[in-house]
């Protein structure tokens, strides 16, 4: 009998396909988020093997997505390494995970953060990095802080400048509306007082237009 499909490496309809497993960007940073989900749920020593699994995964990590979303999950974590991690990707080659670097060193809201986050305002950063350093300081409520800020007033572009004003309005409680002169004299001074809850009238005045 001629075997008529000798040397033919068709599948045929009645065989049985092979299927591989792929684990794609898009299911890891699911299970990323799942874990980090968690994180907020379990005690210290819990948290910390998660971290630690996290920041060994980011160091051969190639899809910045990826790395985007483990720096993201590390911001809400206590444990100090997960910070360590966050000053590491200020490095990092992509600009999306640098600028969540700089998002989530803000929301921790740790003043030995400000050094950091001053050193990008005075490199040669790219604007949009400096727009999120000067945003990151504007929620780390500290004298130096809002000496970092008059970096971002001092600067030539103004984008950086707006945001400086923004931060420190944040900040201090303050309103000298856009006049940079006036903030950068606050700022350069150090001042940070308490803010000031407006009235039910000043929010009325704010919401208008005229």
């Amino acid at each position: 009998m001629v075997n008529l499909f000798s040397g033919c490496s068709t599948t045929l309809p009645w065989q049985k396909k092979e299927y591989t497993s792929i684990i794609t960007p898009a299911m890891r940073v699911s299970a990323i988020r799942e874990s980090a989900s968690r994180a907020t749920t379990v005690d210290s020593m819990e948290q910390t093997r998660l971290v630690e699994e996290l920041a060994m995964q980011i160091r051969t990590e190639g899809d910045p997505l990826v790395r985007a979303a483990i720096q993201e999950s590390l911001g809400d974590m206590e444990v100090p390494l997960a910070r360590d991690v966050l000053i590491a990707g200020l490095n990092d080659d992509d600009l999306n995970v640098r600028l969540v670097c700089c998002q989530k060193l803000g929301n921790r809201g740790e003043p030995e953060n400000v050094p950091i986050l001053r050193g990008i305002l005075e490199g040669g950063e790219v604007l949009d990095v400096k727009l999120a350093a000067t945003d990151a300081l504007g929620q780390i409520r500290s004298t130096e802080s809002v000496k970092c800020l008059a970096i971002a007033l001092k600067d030539r572009d103004p984008a950086l400048q707006y945001a400086g004003v923004e931060a420190l309005k944040q900040l201090s409680g303050q309103d000298f509306g856009n006049d940079v002169a006036a903030w950068q004299q606050y700022a350069e001074a150090g001042q940070l007082t308490e803010k000031r809850e407006l009235s039910v009238a000043d929010r009325v005045i704010q919401m208008s237009p005229f």
